[in-house]
């Protein structure tokens, strides 16, 4: 039996429980369908050696049971977990796969302690780091190294994140980031599904606030409304987002909407928030 311990409302698992939940999180091999050239980068190993520097697994998940699936790992630090910030703390989601299916990825979350809704933000290369499994020399000490350059980036979120609550946005420019936001959900589709056809009633759908503390009109509560309602789904309207590419990717889209509403209003902003979405035959991405 798994054995949870709560600390500022969250849960925190050691190792062996979080291996039990994620098999793959246990692998000591890669899936004979890889290459000689595949290198194998445990996780099991990864995240025995971030435990040492303190850092803390507070949700492990994995696509299947397979011991080779793509899977995700929550990691926050001691030292946040300590500290009396009832806002919410930074925190660190692994990626990673043994099957050549996922390649090992670092990204900048946050946990918002309002609502329980992780946001994994990009706003640069240093707050998404991609690693090929192809290495040279120790490459768990490279790993570390990226791991200790992507959470050096936490004060800048931090910062970020003040600026985005200072930033009051019209009902005209809250239109346009919920418009950008479904348009680039589904920018990688010839057209999008027909329930999201109607515009009016799509943008509705994603503004509405679920609780009290959302209702301002500021950058930071109608990016977690728009958040919000696109990952998890609306009741009767649309799905969660299930998928882990989907769900980086939309999670960056959304969070380098809301820095571009930092720095253009009104019109403009409609305007910048259309450029920032661009094709790449497959999927939506966002342009640098």
């Amino acid at each position: 039996m798994v054995v949870l311990v709560t600390i500022k409302q969250m849960t925190t698992l050691t190792l062996d429980e979080a291996t039990k939940l994620v098999p793959a999180i246990g692998a000591q091999a890669p899936s004979e369908i890889v290459s000689d050239r595949y290198q194998f980068v445990s996780t099991h190993d990864i995240l025995g050696r971030v435990q040492k520097d303190g850092w803390m697994i507070t949700n492990a998940t994995s696509q299947n049971r397979s011991p080779y699936a793509q899977h995700r790992i929550t990691l926050v630090h001691e030292n946040d977990l300590a500290n009396d910030n009832d806002e919410g703390i930074p925190r660190i989601e692994m990626f990673n796969s043994h099957n050549r299916s996922k390649r090992l990825m670092f990204a900048i979350g946050y946990f918002r302690f309002v609502c329980s809704n992780g946001l994994i933000v990009a706003s640069g290369p240093a707050e998404t780091i991609r690693i090929k499994h192809r290495f040279s020399g120790d490459r768990l000490q490279g790993i570390m190294e990226q791991v200790s350059q992507i959470s050096s980036r936490f004060p800048v979120i931090k910062n970020t994140i003040e600026e985005f609550k200072t930033r009051e946005l019209t009902q005209e420019e809250q239109i346009s980031f919920a418009q950008y936001a479904i348009k680039g959900r589904f920018n990688y589709r010839p057209e999008m599904p027909k329930r999201f056809r109607d515009m009016g009633r799509t943008v509705e759908k994603l503004l509405q606030s679920r609780r009290s503390e959302d209702e301002s009109n500021s950058v930071w509560t109608v990016y977690n409304r728009v958040q919000e309602n696109l990952m998890s789904g609306v009741e009767g309207f649309s799905r969660p987002i299930r998928g882990y590419t989907d769900s980086v990717r939309v999670n960056q889209l959304l969070w380098k909407g809301a820095e571009t509403a930092l720095h253009f209003d009104k019109q403009q902003l409609n305007t910048a928030l259309m450029n920032l979405i661009v094709k790449d035959g497959k999927k939506g991405k966002i342009s640098a």
